[in-house]
């Protein structure tokens, strides 16, 4: 059975009324679709209209921040097999303005990791890239960490609440409290802005 840290990220009362949260200038992969489906995407600002085909839609990508409704629509003939529809009618999606990608290439960790060790000021340093549509955000709360594995109990607090946004590649660091009762592999889940998660995986078993 894995044991995984409480996450810092919660997803918001907001956030829950949307299909899926994603940055501009992202996709949305549907899988495959059938050419019978027809979907309209709309701009809930600006009401703007578009008008897509079967897999067209996951080849879409959302330029401009803000909420667009997604309807979908199945053009079966009267004699085909009535079956339900893959999607909701109407979906709901949320495109913020900032995107952030962490640099696991760079990943530093204070101390070493090992079994059996009770810590209580383990430092994790990761790189992480952060851009805003026109520069359009100053500040931004530090996302959540959590850690996983077997017999893990670690919780993981940003060292730095708030980031202060200045165009260059931030430095997040994390103080991690706990201990790993038994051999494992460690599972690190880094969340963005959108509540998503970009894992880091330790490559070496913890002993």
């Amino acid at each position: 059975m894995g044991y995984k840290s409480s996450a810092q990220n919660k997803i918001s009362d907001e956030d829950k009324q949307f299909y899926k949260v994603i940055s501009f200038g992202e996709k949305i992969d549907f899988g495959t679709v059938d050419t019978s489906v027809m979907w309209t995407i709309t701009n809930t600002k600006n009401n703007s209209h578009a008008t897509l085909i079967g897999n067209q839609i996951n080849d879409y990508v959302f330029e401009e921040p803000g909420e667009y409704d997604i309807n979908f629509q199945e053009n079966k003939k009267h004699d085909e097999e009535c079956n339900h529809p893959m999607f909701a009618e109407r979906s709901r999606i949320k495109v913020t303005a900032v995107k952030l990608s962490y640099d696991f290439s760079k990943i530093a960790f204070s101390q070493k990791i090992e079994k059996g060790r009770n810590y209580s000021d383990l430092i994790i340093t990761v790189p992480a890239k952060i851009i805003t549509k026109n520069n359009s955000i100053a500040t931004l709360p530090t996302p959540g960490l959590s850690i996983a594995g077997l017999g893990v109990s670690f919780t993981a607090v940003p060292l730095e609440k708030e980031i202060i946004l200045n165009n260059k590649t931030q430095l997040l660091k994390y103080k991690v409290s706990g201990m790993v009762n038994s051999e494992a592999y460690l599972m690190f889940d880094f969340f963005d802005f959108n509540n998503q998660v970009q894992t880091y995986n330790l490559p070496q078993i913890i002993k």
